[in-house]
């Protein structure tokens, strides 16, 4: 697969890769124990919530500003002082004064939001008909991310307190400015002008990344409930590691068709499996069959994988290359929305109805309004590469 690129595009995919990686590894090796962190402070669950999901709200915000940024000033820029900030944040969270040090921390490291930079980045240096893949590779690297983290995060738990999670997590920050040094720029790349308006057909798009993203923190919510049916906590990575294995598997198959003139129609792929799937994870509510709960986990991440590869590479066939960074910075600010709200809403609805039917419903009438969308801005034809400069 990797012969697909020469030795300088691979070079810039895989440094990038593993920054990427490294950052996304400190934030998931939190979550596992970030409730019971959270305990020590307050008594309160709904600022518990707050501080898990505030982060979110701040990727949100910042990831369009940093990209366009990264547009003007140089991407490893704008990376270096996400990371930096990342850093900041996990140093607050580890000794904190109170439930409100514990959400300013949160905030602090969300502010840190580089992702589109880094994409902008890769895009910038693999041929067009290649960003499906990388962007499957960069996929991967998250994926592996979350595999490791959720392990790791109990582990570290048995060995070190809560507070010392944080602090590695920081150490893992810092180290992950290593790869980012090897990579150089161009002047080319440093000269780029902020470009302020978003493209409407680009923001349908930033809003479908919404619907996926908030349907994203739901699963998450839900899926230790589920699979505490059939393993205890320390046995669940034994369940997940093949799960998303397998998906990751159908995920970098899709993106080398979808590189050759079907982005679109993969598109239209992953959010059609992605609808499958919200009925078939919802009713494990109601079905007890762990063969079941794995076919259900593995449409979701099929489909989730699938969009992850396609979409990115959808802003930038639509995007002039002088505003890569903005648009991304736009489309992922909108996905950490998402993930806000939807931890938002789906905890309403769990407190106040108690029952999975509201939110399968609002979650599946999303998808349905994403393919509508979706269907306006492309007719469901391929959008090719804009040659503007």
């Amino acid at each position: 697969m990797m012969r697909v690129f020469d030795k300088k595009q691979f070079r810039v995919l895989s440094l990038i890769s593993i920054t990427i990686g490294m950052r996304t590894l400190g934030l998931f090796m939190v979550l596992p124990i970030f409730t019971l962190y959270g305990e020590k402070f307050t008594s309160s669950y709904l600022l518990i919530g707050i501080a898990l999901g505030a982060y979110g709200i701040t990727m949100a915000i910042f990831q369009t500003p940093l990209g366009r940024l990264s547009d003007r000033y140089g991407r490893k820029l704008i990376i270096s002082i996400g990371i930096g900030t990342f850093v900041i944040g996990n140093i607050i969270c580890a000794d904190p004064l109170n439930i409100y040090g514990l959400i300013l921390g949160r905030l602090v490291e969300g502010a840190g939001a580089v992702s589109s930079a880094g994409i902008a980045l890769v895009h910038e240096s693999v041929p067009v008909d290649r960003r499906n893949i990388s962007d499957a590779i960069i996929g991967v690297a998250i994926g592996l991310s979350f595999m490791i983290g959720v392990v790791m995060g109990p582990i570290l738990k048995t060995v070190f307190n809560y507070s010392s999670i944080f602090i590695i997590a920081a150490i893992i920050g810092v180290v992950s400015f290593i790869p980012l040094l090897k990579i150089s720029e161009t002047k080319k790349e440093r000269l780029f002008k902020i470009k302020a308006r978003i493209d409407s057909k680009l923001a349908v798009i930033s809003i479908i990344s919404f619907f996926i993203y908030f349907y994203m923190i739901v699963f998450y919510l839900y899926l230790p409930i589920y699979a505490l049916k059939y393993f205890p906590v320390s046995k669940f990575y034994e369940f997940l590691i093949p799960v998303v294995f397998i998906a990751g598997i159908v995920g970098l198959a899709i993106a080398r068709p979808a590189d050759k003139n079907k982005t679109v129609f993969f598109s239209l792929i992953s959010l059609i499996v992605l609808l499958i799937s919200i009925p078939l994870f919802f009713l494990n509510e109601r079905i007890t069959n762990v063969t079941y709960f794995a076919l259900s986990v593995i449409a979701f991440y099929s489909g989730y994988i699938i969009s992850e590869t396609v979409f990115p590479t959808l802003i930038t066939r639509i995007a002039p290359k002088n505003s890569y960074g903005g648009h991304l910075g736009f489309y992922t600010s909108m996905q950490h929305a998402g993930v806000f709200f939807g931890a938002i809403v789906a905890g309403l609805l769990i407190i106040k109805i108690g029952h999975y039917i509201p939110i399968m419903i609002l979650i599946a009438a999303s998808f349905v309004f994403s393919i509508v969308f979706l269907y306006f801005i492309t007719h469901f034809r391929e959008i090719y590469l804009q040659k503007t400069t």
